[in-house]
């Protein structure tokens, strides 16, 4: 089974990135330039923002460095001369696998602010779905529901209950997110591993690889019920 980058289970933004630019225009007598964006060089990385706001720099296509800045060898590569007028923190995060700019801010503490209001940190959030039983094959649902009553699912890192007045069954994922990485650490083995183990249980494909999807975006309790809505992306059979 493959992952798929498109995953309907993940919501908002993972991977959160704050990058620090300076907004330089070029130092030529008498024209009119548009603003272009560059980095500090790694030498001045620790200077405070007050420090090189208002301030003449020399810069090359990627990086820049205030004048009154320590030098370095790097230096010598900026051949450009600019003036810094503002310090830009532009936020990137990624959408479904897709790296995207959220928003510019002028200090990195506002920043935060938002990358704490996006962030989802297990344990302080809820992370329960309920779909609908046409996303499994009517024989996978079929199997399913007795699986849910017999198998022991002890090394498959989740647990499963039925919910009996509503002809729907539960599933609560253990040990999320399902990357190779995190079961690694926590288990000593990958994400295939996991899926080759549930598949030795008798659980059905598709089955596995919507719990799997689950799994990766952190999901932590997924109810499968004939009434449930269906999840945009998931297929329906």
């Amino acid at each position: 089974m493959t992952h798929s980058r498109s995953n309907p289970f993940f919501r908002g933004y993972q991977n959160f990135l704050l990058t620090r630019e300076l907004m330089i225009t070029p130092d030529i007598s008498g024209e009119v330039y548009e603003p272009c964006y560059r980095s500090l060089i790694s030498h001045q990385e620790s200077l405070q923002d007050w420090q090189i706001i208002g301030k003449e720099c020399v810069y090359n296509d990627t990086h820049a460095a205030a004048i009154n800045g320590p030098s370095s060898a790097e230096t010598e590569a900026l051949t450009n001369q600019g003036f810094i007028h503002t310090v830009v923190y532009s936020l990137h995060g990624e959408n479904n696998g897709t790296s995207q700019q959220i928003c510019d801010f002028g200090s990195a503490e506002i920043a935060q602010v938002l990358i704490n209001q996006l962030s989802f940190e297990t344990g302080f959030y809820s992370r329960v779905f309920e779909v609908t039983s046409a996303h499994l094959p009517d024989e996978e649902w079929d199997e399913l529901r007795h699986l849910v009553e017999h198998a022991d699912t002890t090394q498959l890192m989740f647990e499963c209950f039925a919910l009996p007045d509503s002809d729907a069954v539960g599933f609560k994922l253990i040990g999320t997110p399902w990357t190779d990485k995190h079961l690694n650490a926590i288990e000593g083995f990958g994400l295939s591993t996991l899926q080759a183990q549930q598949a030795e249980e008798g659980f059905p494909e598709e089955f596995i690889r919507v719990l799997t999807l689950a799994g990766q975006a952190d999901v932590r309790v997924l109810i499968i019920d004939p009434n449930g809505c269906r999840l945009e992306g998931l297929p329906v059979f």
